[in-house]
């Protein structure tokens, strides 16, 4: 591209009657280069309330600080996440309309729903990853094990007898679980429920033998001593819970979990344009109110630069398609 110096250069080379082109085609460069001019809207594939809702409003405060546009907020479920994710992969590449996905709209959801309409890494251009929200194997009280290896132990002594719980067949919950029992070689029944409120009751109650369930839904009851926590299904321990251990420091590897939180844009989108996104968002996360909001509500930070979003998201998405072949686990919609 010609630069200022240049461009100046070259017309005073041409008849006076060019130089209004030229002024025309310089102005019309530098407000292309100007990002952005308006809102942006930051699609969540799910109802208000969730998890995913309340950090893509925490979020949206303090980056509408950073951008000096507003961020709206635009709630659309239906699909398991894939039907508003749809719609952002089809949208204009501009950087005015992304997606906060998930591990389930951009990891599970084309081995579960292969008629979707996008694919998490050719229909999109990544922006970030910002957080994770870990998994907790967790056990009824009384069942007669007090960490990971004992479970197994038990299980395998009496395969079929016990049941886990997850929030909803083809939920994380419920791949969580597949891969804990593919990774051991334990059999037990699945129980899915509609979400992490019943399913934590049902722990409490002793309905459930054990699950493997979003460390929010049950941060209560584990405090309280309602339900007995054997460890965390992620690479690292989680701070509201320092005492467990992960599933690796039990003994059991390759059982990494977390349900995650990833900002998308349209495929094609300029990479000056996610360059600017991804820069307002971090430095959102830096904030003192969202690390407070995201500890509040046992989220964990986990930043991840456009860079290397692809390859993550690649690696997710051949994890998640092995699970759901060999459990031959199906969702529910």
């Amino acid at each position: 591209m010609m630069d200022r110096r240049n461009l100046l250069l070259a017309a005073a080379s041409l008849p006076l009657a060019s130089l209004p082109l030229i002024a025309g085609a310089q102005a019309q460069t530098a407000a292309q280069d100007i990002f952005p001019t308006r809102p942006i809207t930051v699609v969540v594939p799910y109802p208000p309330a969730g998890s995913v809702d309340l950090v893509a409003r925490a979020l949206g405060e303090q980056t509408t600080q950073s951008l000096h546009q507003q961020i709206v907020v635009e709630n659309r479920g239906g699909g398991g996440g894939a039907v508003a994710t749809q719609s952002v992969a089809i949208a204009d590449p501009d950087g005015y309309r992304i997606v906060l996905g998930t591990q389930q709209t951009h990891g599970t959801n084309e081995a579960l729903l292969p008629n979707i309409g996008y694919r998490a890494a050719v229909s999109f251009t990544p922006v970030c990853g910002i957080c994770t929200v870990p998994h907790a194997l967790v056990v009824k009280r009384g069942l007669p094990a007090i960490n990971a290896a004992e479970l197994i132990t038990l299980l395998k002594r009496e395969p079929g007898k016990f049941n886990y719980g997850s929030t909803g067949n083809g939920s994380s919950s419920h791949l969580a679980a597949e891969l804990f029992k593919i990774r051991t070689g334990v059999d037990a029944q699945h129980v899915p429920y509609r979400g992490g409120g019943p399913l934590a009751l049902d722990l409490v109650a002793g309905i459930v033998d054990f699950s493997f369930i979003a460390v929010a839904n049950i941060l209560g009851q584990i405090q309280s001593g309602l339900v007995k926590p054997l460890a965390i299904a992620s690479s690292s321990r989680v701070p509201v819970l320092p005492d467990v251990p992960t599933l690796t420091e039990a003994g059991v590897a390759e059982v990494d979990a977390d349900a995650w939180f990833a900002y998308f844009a349209p495929a094609k989108t300029p990479p000056e344009r996610v360059a600017i996104l991804a820069a307002a968002i971090e430095k959102a996360l830096a904030q003192p109110a969202i690390r407070e909001t995201f500890n509040r509500n046992a989220v964990v930070m986990r930043w991840r630069p456009p860079a290397e979003m692809p390859a993550f998201v690649a690696s997710e998405v051949r994890k998640w398609a092995e699970v759901v072949k060999a459990s031959g686990a199906k969702a529910d919609l």
